[in-house]
């Protein structure tokens, strides 16, 4: 048991214990009157017998019960509490979790009001010589209270934190906790912080808590929600056709996270005007008893998903989204969004030494309207060029650039496709040449190769490049691949083993160039595949929390970004250009003065881990001591009121034998 405000108890007994003992010692004044007998007077003889001021104390039932009954008043007025399931520490983290299911609705009030009002209760419950401080993470996490004992403080941040759509995160929750609360020394001073004790309050929906260590102190999970309906969008892909690119598709997967059998319409709107309507019935994920308990992993349980897809007729760009009808416990993925960009023809950066067949393929393709723009630059040429001539916002300036017979180390996020040369990577490699070798296999049905006459092609040699496994084979001979595609970090390589010439560059490699269109169908089918995903789709969308950057137009050293609420903040200009980190809410955020086709970007949830709302009751870490309780539970029991009831008791026991010694 500890108090609260022990302070409060030698005030309150210093002013009540001495009166109370005072009126014990204290002998009555009274007026002498001569009488006839004293026989019906004993009583009253006895304290006739007393005189002077004061008198010697003697043993007073009266006296012990009203004592008690002071004492129980006194620890009361201290507010003493009862330890239940853990022991008193000095320094308590509270950690809140803010993230998207955290919002879920628990018949009135969300999970993160339920999860503010427990912490502020573990606020409430600290004694004097704790101290506490606050945390709130979703995929980030941020003090926002240091260790103080001041309580307003603690309640004030407590208070301060607001919901979020982010996914939750506790690795970088826990990593913060610990280094606030590790013993640190300055030159001759030393900063003693006892053993912490982590609170997380949460739902349990934390992705990487199997990634998780507590490498000192202990962590309790504090367990809110009791929600487990729940449907929600969980993928949205938003393409242009390869080869129409007016063609939009646009495909929304939906999941059921429940226990309910549900019936939804999947809505789709292009520039907040409704399309078209689609109904997909889902099967319930489990029973109530095991969904707090089953696993997301491997495959979906039959009928717990479905796809929504829509085609439609769109030659401009504009802003998708996508809407599932009714209301659950969680609304943050009833909704995603999309920005369909305008499709443009595709332009192209050759970079070769002298290529007459490349060169004339790509001013037919010009000519026929299937390609917008073509500069060619030596070897020499794009190794020195400054980088503003190649890159803008961070990737490559061209859709495509093709390197003829020229490997290198200069490649920014973009598309490429090499000619008798692989681009420079650790896994790829040249391990020497192949001549005279028939094709094996070749994948027909890939669109790159749609249409080509791969069976009639003639190669003189090729290279004998070592791709990583994850790359497709697109055609391999006996000795590996000849044609293949790798894609990693933002950027896709369509590596082709031969080149149109040999190394001398004097005479042709192969026949392919003079025998029908084939070559100028390959050329073609390459350049629409690699640009597909950056000229005619979707501008990339970005997480809850992470941060975008976007061009502007030159002149304003601010521009305003507009939220998905309507609201706007002012964020600065550096080199025309802003990064903007604030996108907490799913939605579109769009800037004023952005250049066309780069003035907005979509924020997307898309987690099923959020949106599988049920708590989570099997909550593991990677290492550490780890305790669960629901939100329900308190730490500390006040014992005030029972002090006080049994104040009550012995004042009543008290005035009991008074009144029977008056009657007597």
């Amino acid at each position: 048991m500890n108090f609260l405000a022990p302070w409060l108890m030698p005030v309150v007994a210093a002013a009540t214990i001495p009166p109370l003992l005072l009126l014990y010692f204290l002998k009555l004044k009274r007026r002498e009157v001569p009488i006839a007998s004293t026989l019906l007077w004993r009583k009253a003889v006895e304290d006739l017998q007393v005189n002077s001021p004061f008198q010697k104390l003697r043993n007073n039932l009266l006296l012990i019960l009203q004592l008690l009954a002071l004492t129980a008043a006194i620890l009361a007025v201290g507010d003493p509490m009862f330890a239940g399931h853990r022991g008193v520490e000095k320094a308590i983290v509270l950690m809140i979790d803010h993230s998207g299911s955290m919002a879920t609705d628990e018949g009135g009030e969300t999970r993160l009001e339920i999860a503010k009002r427990a912490a502020l209760k573990e606020i409430e419950d600290m004694s004097t010589d704790q101290r506490a401080m606050v945390i709130a993470f979703a995929d980030r996490a941020r003090v926002l209270c240091p260790f103080t004992d001041d309580k307003n403080a603690l309640r004030r941040a407590v208070e301060s934190i607001t919901q979020t759509d982010a996914p939750g995160r506790l690795v970088e929750a826990m990593a913060l906790a610990e280094a606030h609360s590790t013993p640190v020394g300055e030159v001759g001073v030393e900063i003693e912080i006892a053993e912490s004790q982590y609170v997380v309050f949460t739902d349990g929906r934390l992705a990487d808590a199997a990634q998780t260590i507590v490498q000192r102190g202990q962590l309790e999970i504090i367990r809110v929600g009791a929600s487990t309906e729940n449907v929600g969008i969980v993928n949205l892909d938003v393409r242009r056709h390869y080869e129409a690119p007016e063609r939009l598709s646009v495909l929304a997967r939906v999941r059921n996270f429940g226990t309910q059998a549900s019936t939804r319409d999947v809505s789709l709107y292009v520039d907040g005007e409704l399309k078209a309507v689609q109904t997909v019935q889902l099967a319930p994920l489990g029973n109530a008893n095991a969904i707090s308990q089953q696993s997301l992993a491997g495959p979906s349980p039959d009928g717990v998903e479905s796809n929504a897809a829509f085609e439609l007729f769109l030659d401009t760009a504009a802003r998708i989204e996508v809407r599932l009808s009714g209301q659950d416990a969680f609304a943050a993925d009833d909704r995603a969004y999309a920005l369909a960009t305008a499709p443009r023809p595709v332009s192209v950066l050759l970079v070769t030494p002298g290529n007459r067949y490349l060169g004339h393929a790509l001013e037919a393709l010009r000519r026929a309207n299937l390609l917008g723009s073509a500069e060619t630059w030596t070897p020499e040429e794009y190794e020195k060029k400054p980088t503003e001539d190649l890159e803008v916002d961070g990737r490559c300036k061209f859709d495509v650039v093709i390197l003829d017979g020229h490997s290198t180390e200069r490649l920014p996020p973009g598309n490429y496709l090499f000619f008798a040369g692989p681009p420079v990577l650790d896994d790829v490699r040249i391990r020497g040449t192949v001549s005279h070798q028939a094709f094996l296999d070749w994948d027909d049905t890939h669109p790159i190769l749609r249409h080509v006459p791969v069976q009639t092609m003639v190669v003189f040699s090729w290279l004998d490049i070592e791709v990583p496994d994850q790359a497709i084979k697109l055609i391999e001979a006996d000795n590996g691949p000849v044609l293949s595609l790798l894609s990693r970090d933002k950027r896709q390589y369509l590596v082709c083993s031969f080149g149109i010439f040999d190394e001398d560059r004097r005479h042709l490699n192969t026949t392919w160039v003079l025998e029908g269109p084939g070559f100028i169908i390959f050329l073609q089918n390459a350049l629409r595949y690699l640009a597909g995903a950056s000229t005619t789709g979707q501008v990339p969308p970005v997480k809850p929390g992470e941060a975008f950057e976007l061009a502007v137009r030159p002149g304003p050293s601010t521009v305003r970004i507009y939220r998905p609420d309507g609201s706007a903040d002012s964020v600065p200009v550096q080199r025309n250009t802003v990064t903007y980190g604030r996108t907490d809410r799913v939605g579109i955020y769009s800037i004023s003065n952005g250049l066309p086709g780069n003035e907005a970007r979509a924020v997307n949830l898309l987690d099923e881990t959020e949106s599988w709302i049920a708590p989570n009751s099997q909550l593991q870490i990677a290492s550490g001591e780890v305790q669960q309780r629901t939100g329900k539970d308190r730490v500390n029991r006040p014992l005030w009121p029972w002090m006080l009831g049994a104040m009550g008791l012995i004042l009543a026991v008290e005035w009991l034998i008074y009144n029977k010694r008056v009657l007597v």
